[in-house]
């Protein structure tokens, strides 16, 4: 359902949304959501035959002019650069940054830079490419984060980012979504003057392939809790409400849920490890 969308300095141009992970769960209906509310979709996903299918369908429902493609890996300092640059030359700016994409890992893995994959993938990708872009983003630009409430029991240990010798699959996904918090904070403050927002959205336990355990116990899980959590429309829900709703005009650096604020504490916001990963980034 359309909310109050922000007004587009450009009226004879249609306003520009992009979006990570655009062919999960939570991903298609937000994209489907900003075509409604009246926004050129860019849908960026790694290459597969579910993600080419979700892409033509949505062209083929809403027209060519209304969707284009960005294929890029997020686990791939390599593939963000090409990402970037191919997206440089063509776009003129993103009005939109849904940074959607994000895992929960079963086993443990490692970039190519050495790096735990749920800290590549979940934190480093998608701030590495919304750092990249940045050339593409203007006064009232907004940039909407998918973190998770799991931040704050989460803790960063001194061998970040890189693995560590036993391999606990939650505990990366708490370390690697608080890490991620932690530069979402630092780029909000630093684009804060040049009128670039940047917030974050904890859209709860959703009905998506991310939370299945890859256990026996797959199967009675999502006959026990699966009717329980929410649909995808439901987490989609509060990232279309800080892309589009005008009331947010301005605000910046904070976390939502559910539409409405939830505070972080000091021990988050002035966190110890900050700057050593912020420049990890820059290195990247």
């Amino acid at each position: 359902m359309p909310v109050k969308s922000v007004k587009n300095c450009c009226a004879h141009n249609i306003p520009v949304a992009l979006v990570t992970g655009a062919n999960g769960g939570i991903g298609k209906r937000i994209s489907r959501e900003l075509i409604s509310n009246g926004y050129r979709v860019i849908l960026s996903y790694r290459r597969s035959e579910r993600a080419l299918a979700f892409y033509h369908s949505l062209r083929q429902e809403y027209g060519t002019e209304r969707v284009d493609c960005l294929e890029m890996d997020l686990s791939s300092v390599s593939s963000i650069k090409a990402a970037v640059q191919l997206l440089i030359e063509k776009e003129t700016r993103i009005d939109v940054l849904v940074n959607n994409a994000g895992m929960l890992g079963h086993k443990p893995e490692v970039s190519p830079e050495g790096y735990e994959m749920h800290n590549m993938v979940n934190c480093f990708g998608p701030m590495l490419f919304t750092w990249l872009v940045k050339p593409l983003l203007h006064r009232g630009s907004r940039v909407v984060t998918t973190v998770s409430l799991v931040l704050f029991y989460a803790s960063i240990p001194d061998h970040f980012p890189y693995p560590s010798r036993k391999f606990n699959r939650f505990r990366q996904y708490e370390c690697s979504k608080l890490a991620l918090t932690l530069l979402c904070l630092c780029l909000a403050n630093k684009w804060e003057e040049e009128g670039i927002t940047l917030n974050m959205v904890d859209p709860g336990i959703v009905d998506t392939p991310i939370i299945k355990l890859h256990k026996w116990v797959d199967p009675l899980a999502d006959k026990l809790f699966r009717p329980f959590i929410r649909s995808p429309e439901k987490g989609a829900a509060t990232s279309v409400f800080l892309s589009c709703d005008s009331s947010l005009n301005g605000i910046t650096g904070t976390l939502y849920k559910d539409k409405k604020v939830r505070y972080l504490p000091e021990r988050i916001t002035n966190h110890p490890f900050a700057d050593k990963i912020w420049h990890l980034l820059l290195e990247l």
